[in-house]
């Protein structure tokens, strides 16, 4: 995932990213559910079940927006 570790760099201090791997990642199911692919959550309040460029960049921006 180097998307999302170069936008994690860009946004260092301001937006914290966690990413679940379905399979591996199993403490996030209380708070967001079950999923059967990949999830990533930003500032625990944002999760992105459709991980794409497009959606990843989106979601980043709108955590900066909200800060």
């Amino acid at each position: 995932m180097g998307f999302v570790e170069s936008l994690k760099k860009k946004y260092e201090g301001r937006v914290e990213t966690v990413i679940y791997k379905a399979g591996k990642d199993f403490d996030y199911i209380k708070k967001y559910g079950a999923v059967s692919k990949s999830l990533l959550v930003i500032n625990e309040s944002k999760a992105v079940r459709n991980i794409n460029k497009t959606t990843i960049a989106q979601a980043f921006e709108e955590a900066i927006s909200t800060c």
